[in-house]
This record gives C-alpha cells, sequence and structure tokens, in this order.
C-alpha cells in the first residue's frame, strides 16, 4: 500500500508511473506492430491487417496519454489558472492544431474513408495507409492509379475545406470508367460493340458477384448505383473527337490490370475487323 501511496502522492512517484506507463506503451505498440509482421503471410487483406495495426495503435496512444493524464491531474488542476493567462495566445497560435483536431473528429463522425481507400483530397490521390491525430498518410498514386514509392500526408484540417473524393467507397467491387477516343468518321457503334465484347471478355468471371454487391451496398445505405454490366456512352465532344466511355467494375487493386486488359482486347478485335 504504501509503494501506491508513494506513486500516488510524491512527485518522484508520478515520474515512476508516467516512465512506467511509457515503457508499457512502447512495448505495448512492439507487440502490435510485431503481430502485423506474424500475419503478413495468411490470407487476411493487407488492408485489413493495416486498418487492424492502425486502430489498436490509435487506442493504445489514447489510453496511455488518459493513464499520464490521471497521473498528473492534480497538477494539471493546480496549473489551470495559470494557463488560462495564456489560453488567448496559444489559441491564436495553434489554430491549425485545433483546424487538424476538428477535421479528425468530423473523419471519425463522418467516416469518410478508411486504412486502404483510395481517395483523393486537393489534387492529391493515393490509397490511405495510416491515420492519427492530426493527419492521413496516403501511398501517393500517379497518372492510371499507379502507386509511386512516395508517401504524402495530408492535414485533417483540409477536411474541413477542401472536397474529398472516396474512389473505393463500394468496397470489395467499385465501378470505374475507361475513355477511348475515336475519330467521328469510324463506324462509332462498330467501335462501341468491339469495346463492350473486350469489357465481357476481361469482366464476366466475376461481374455475378459484382452485381450482387453493389445490390447489397445499395440497399444497407439506401443509395442508387450502377449496375456491373458494362456500358458503352458515345459523347461527340467536335467535328474533329468521339469519345467512347466504358463503364465497369473491378475490384479496388485490379484497376489497372482491367483497365489494360480491357485496351488490349479492344485493339485485337478493332485490328481484326480492319483485316477482315
Amino acid at each position: 500500500m504504501s509503494h501506491f501511496q508513494f506513486l500516488a502522492q510524491s512527485e518522484m512517484g508520478r515520474i515512476v508511473a508516467t516512465l512506467i506507463t511509457l515503457l508499457i506503451t512502447m512495448l505495448m505498440m512492439k507487440l502490435i506492430q510485431k503481430h502485423a509482421r506474424i500475419t503478413t503471410g495468411t490470407n487476411l487483406e493487407l488492408a485489413h491487417r493495416r486498418g487492424n495495426f492502425v486502430l489498436l495503435k490509435n487506442l493504445v496512444l489514447l489510453a496511455s496519454v488518459i493513464v499520464v493524464g490521471t497521473i498528473w491531474a492534480s497538477k494539471i488542476a493546480g496549473a489551470a489558472l495559470s494557463l488560462a493567462a495564456v489560453a488567448g495566445a496559444m489559441l491564436i497560435i495553434s489554430k491549425e492544431f485545433l483546424a487538424n483536431l476538428l477535421g479528425s473528429a468530423f473523419l471519425t463522425v463522418s467516416r469518410l474513408y478508411r486504412v486502404g481507400d483510395f481517395i483523393e483530397l486537393d489534387g492529391i490521390a493515393g490509397r490511405v495507409i495510416d491515420t492519427d491525430l492530426l493527419a492521413t498518410t496516403l501511398s501517393e498514386a500517379q497518372e492510371g492509379s499507379q502507386l509511386t514509392s512516395r508517401t504524402v500526408t495530408l492535414p485533417h484540417s483540409m477536411l474541413l475545406v477542401k472536397p474529398l473524393r472516396n474512389l473505393t467507397a463500394t468496397g470489395m467491387y467499385v465501378v470505374h470508367m475507361l475513355k477511348v477516343v475515336a475519330d467521328p468518321a469510324e463506324d462509332l457503334v462498330a467501335l462501341e460493340q468491339a469495346l463492350l465484347k473486350a469489357a465481357h471478355e476481361v469482366c464476366d468471371p466475376w461481374m455475378a458477384e459484382a452485381d450482387a454487391h453493389l445490390k447489397r451496398i445499395e440497399t444497407r445505405d439506401m443509395v442508387d448505383l450502377p449496375s456491373a454490366e458494362p456500358k458503352v456512352i458515345l459523347q461527340l465532344n467536335d467535328v474533329k473527337q468521339a469519345t467512347l466511355s466504358l463503364r465497369y467494375t473491378c475490384r479496388p487493386n485490379e484497376r489497372v490490370k482491367v483497365e489494360q486488359a480491357i485496351l488490349r482486347h479492344y485493339l485485337a478485335y478493332r485490328a481484326s475487323a480492319r483485316v477482315a
């Protein structure tokens, strides 16, 4: 009992308790990281594992802050009056910090995205790999959703003033658009059929499953979603150019591969039609 009284009432006891809390926090973080590495070879999805890791990491850090705050509660209460004198200046200096906290609260309530989602914010696109109290870290992507070796950190204050696009909001299957430019003098109907044929050739193996998935999302979230059936929209932009926009579905991490496969099938059909 005397040991607990020492930790609770003396200055040195509070310091020791704080150090013990920090040590336990570090050990738990190491264990979480070790577990994440151990499960790398399982069938769990990478995004799911990373999401669990980020959640556990943030919970451990939050618990550590609460414990340390409890240990020093009496000291904090005693210093409250002194802090009030500089509160106004701190609010001005830390405006960006407070905006980030508000953005984090908005993200928590609205659940705009999760770890593993592909998002675009203020012209920056990438896959979410980490979130914390102040910012979100993306694995940056460039043209064609190709991931680079770079990461980019977005402060959560941007969520309050910038529009966000979640390109993987529907989860397991997402809808993409592929645009093909053609000469208006060509047989656009034949090109449309060639593009649809190519899309069916590539997407048919998962089309039924994707359609059922999108319908479940419609029922659950009460939103209107397109069918998984490939569809082409013709656009005559001007007298020199026509655009065939193909809508198709695929898994989020297979977009580039599926797009390239469709284009190759489409070009092969065009080439065979010209030879014929």
